[in-house]
């Protein structure tokens, strides 16, 4: 049950780890993918902003357009009246421009009323204003004017009948009848079964096509004559700006061309539109959803949204050619200037309230926009974005994404930021190469959204993860480490290699001499004696802390210690024998203050300690169960250094130092470190170990190290070794005494050696012995 509840508890760690704080910014990524796909209204905004500024950067060429815009401009008011003007001017206007040759006037001006200079409207209101009562006389004058004077409406009907006129109509609710469409629209579908039955209109290619019950119509004398009928409806997105033009209308039973449309109709001869909806084989590529995919209009072929728009790429209102309407009509007009035209009839004029914003131009006449249509689909220029540009900005946006959250667990935040830079850049560079060289409409700003959002929450959390690592690793190592080297480790975790591993390390035990006696002493006062120790750990410990080492444990009293680990340690071994020499300084400053401790009331015993330093490859790491663990040490370095530390009792020394700390030490020295005095005592096979290895003790600074007092010890203590180990029993023993009396604090170290000579000389060692001696002690 125990090992099945650990397994648990591995599985919650590796859950809240790895997968939660991938699974939240996977989540927020698909999240996005699919508004991306759903398009809600914000989205569809910002996704226009960015396709405006690259219309405003690269407007439409339009040079030689066969599009004229004749213009009811401020200056056609002045001259010719205020607006609405008789029909009788619009008859002239088209039975001028007929005779120039233009290949279609189409109106962007719905005449739904009679006009009001015609006798039947103006009669009624004369009579009130006669001034002879005769009432026969005043029927007289109104019979004789109706016979005479023709109706206005009349005159422009007559004025259509042999013009290639396209009359506007508008679709709205709040009319009451529907005019009949002039053109034959015919919609190509795969197999769509009958509609009347209200059944599969999900199914409809026509369905997202604008629709109403009916239609505001021109006079009827008008729309007879006119070869064909347009809608004008603006497409107007929430924002204000037309973007698109509806080229299809429903109403009723009857399906509508825009103005812009039918227009083309007229001026190709073509009798009827064929529109393709998106489920016939081959549609899929120009298509960007369901519905109606392209149309044809006599030799034009155009993509279509699936609502029957088509996406407006604005040329500079300046491109347009423009005729001043009243020019028309005056003698000395030129011509060629409507020869094969398509000229559209509307106005600029501010005060006629027909000015509508585009992306390109907030104050855009709205016929522009009929005009710009036809331009488009006349040069073949279309902005496209086909359902397959919108897959793969999702898939593109999932696989940045998924890189970045990997990037940012893999690698720093600094990589994560840059590669999302470079693929947002990336991405903007795309979206503008295809526009600017295929009108192809690549959405740079939700992708980037999405990716961004998909950064921030993966950053965020690996903030909190990191956070949370730096805590643990704060609390493990603040009473082990010094405070800028918790700092380190804490900001890199990934210098603890929670797993282990080999590493060079120093390390060091430290234990006090004759303990026993000072816990005899306090038997009775526990506390007191805990006091003791507590005082003597602390003060030592800071020592190593300050020196760039790590505390291991404490055991009793010793004290275990190592360098270069978890974060580097330069000249490791140095840094360890600069310690071990203050902390005996520091002992001195623990002993007097535990004389004055008045918790303590008097302590006159004096702690010594012994030091055991030693260097090499050790494994250092995590060590423990899934319930409790230490960042410790193991190894063959490791029991030489507590050895070493041993032997310090018998060598009656304070530091003993093994030859691979000697020779790191020695070699900081050389490269500037100030000089320290080593003196080498022996060699020794350590208890449970078959090679020997020279040991050092560690007598001072660079104070002694530099006296001459040091430097002649140095010299004697070679020559006393040489001569043991050459077996010169009578030199080695004479050298010995010297150097007791000459250096009184190495006094029982020296006598030691006397007693080992002399058991030498009665056992002697063999003829091959190498002058080590075997341990057989810790």
């Amino acid at each position: 049950m125990g090992v099945f509840l650990s397994y648990l508890k591995r599985i919650g760690l590796r859950l809240q780890k790895f997968i939660l704080p991938f699974v939240a910014p996977m989540v927020v990524l698909l999240t996005a993918v699919a508004l991306q796909l759903w398009q809600p209204y914000p989205i569809e905004v910002a996704r226009n902003l960015v396709f405006d500024q690259y219309n405003r950067w690269l407007p439409r060429q339009e040079q030689d357009s066969p599009v004229v815009f004749i213009d009811i401009d401020e200056a056609s008011l002045e001259r010719l009246g205020q607006f609405p003007w008789p029909r009788s001017i619009f008859a002239e206007l088209v039975e001028k421009m007929t005779g120039y040759g233009s290949a279609a006037i189409a109106f962007d001006i719905l005449f739904t009323e009679a006009d009001r200079t015609a006798p039947t409207e103006i009669l009624p209101i004369w009579e009130g204003l006669r001034l002879d009562e005769n009432a026969a006389d005043w029927q007289a004058l109104r019979a004789a004017i109706t016979a005479q004077v023709t109706s206005p409406d009349d005159a422009f009907a007559r004025a259509m009948a042999d013009a290639p006129v396209i009359m506007a109509t508008m679709m709205s609710d709040e009319a009451a009848r529907l005019p009949a469409p002039k053109a034959g629209i015919a919609v190509r579908t795969q197999g769509f079964p009958n509609q009347s039955d209200g059944e599969n209109d999900a199914l409809d290619p026509m369905r997202q096509v604008p629709s109403s019950s009916f239609a505001l119509s021109n006079r009827a004398v008008l729309n007879d004559k006119a070869l064909g009928l347009g809608s004008i409806n603006a497409r107007i997105d929430g924002d204000g700006i037309i973007r698109r033009a509806s080229l299809l209308y429903r109403a009723g039973e009857h399906i509508y061309p825009s103005l812009a449309l039918e227009s083309l109709r007229v001026a190709q001869g073509a009798g009827s539109i064929v529109v393709r909806a998106s489920d016939v084989r081959g549609e899929g590529a120009y298509s960007s959803g369901f519905g109606l995919s392209r149309l044809k209009v006599g030799r034009v072929i155009a993509p279509i949204e699936p609502d029957g728009s088509m996406r407006l790429y604005f040329a500079e209102s300046a491109d347009i050619q423009t005729v001043s309407a009243y020019e028309i009509l005056q003698a000395d007009f030129d011509m060629t200037r409507l020869v094969g035209k398509i000229a559209f009839i509307g106005t600029s004029a501010a005060g006629l309230k027909d000015i509508r914003a585009t992306p390109i131009n907030p104050a855009t006449p709205g016929v522009e926009v009929h005009i710009q249509t036809v331009q488009q689909m006349l040069a073949g220029t279309y902005l496209t974005r086909p359902i397959w540009v919108q897959m793969a900005e999702a898939l593109a946006t999932i696989l940045i994404g998924l890189s970045l959250v990997m990037m940012v667990y893999r690698f720093s935040l600094v990589p994560s930021i840059a590669f999302m830079m470079l693929a947002l850049g990336g991405g903007a560079a795309v979206s503008w190469y295809q526009f600017s060289t295929h009108l192809v409409l690549i959405d740079p700003a939700m992708p980037g959204l999405s990716v961004f959002l998909t950064f921030l929450t993966a950053a965020f959390l690996h903030f909190l993860e990191t956070a949370r690592e730096r805590r643990e690793v704060r609390n493990a190592f603040q009473y082990y480490l010094a405070p800028d080297m918790v700092e380190q480790v804490a900001s890199d975790p990934d210098k603890l290699k929670l797993g282990g591993e080999t590493r060079d390390l120093t390390i060091l035990f430290c234990d006090i001499r004759g303990f026993t006696t000072i816990s005899e002493a306090f038997a009775d006062a526990p506390e007191k004696l805990t006091h003791i120790i507590n005082i003597f750990l602390t003060g030592l410990s800071r020592v190593i802390q300050t020196r760039s080492g790590t505390i291991d444990k404490y055991i009793g009293d010793n004290i275990m210690a190592f360098w270069n680990a978890p974060t580097d340690v330069a000249q490791h071994g140095y840094q360890a024998c600069r310690a071990t020499l203050e902390m005996v300084d520091a002992l001195v400053e623990v002993n007097e203050s535990l004389r004055h401790d008045p918790f303590l009331g008097g302590f006159e015993q004096e702690i010594c300690i012994g030091i055991g330093l030693n260097s090499g490859a050790t494994l250092v790491g995590n060590v423990g169960s899934d319930q409790r663990f230490n960042y410790s040490v193991m190894g063959d370095t490791v029991n030489v250094a507590a050895r070493l530390e041993g032997q310090t009792k018998d060598y009656a020394q304070t530091i003993l130092i093994g030859e691979s700390t000697y020779g790191d030490a020695m070699a900081a020295i050389q490269d500037g470190q100030p000089p320290m005095a080593f003196l080498e005592l022996d060699l020794i096979a350590l208890k449970g170990k078959a090679l020997p290895q020279r040991i050092y003790a560690l007598l001072g600074g660079a104070d002694m190290a530099e006296s001459a007092d040091y430097q002649a010890l140095k010299a004697d203590q070679t020559a006393l070794l040489a001569a043991y180990r050459a077996q010169d029993w009578d030199v080695a023993e004479k050298t010995a005494r010297a150097l007791c009396v000459s250096h009184p604090a190495l006094e029982a170290y020296y006598q030691m050696l006397i007693a080992r000579i002399n058991a030498y000389r009665h056992n002697p060692p063999g003829a091959d012995w190498d002058g080590h001696f075997i341990a057989l002690t810790k």
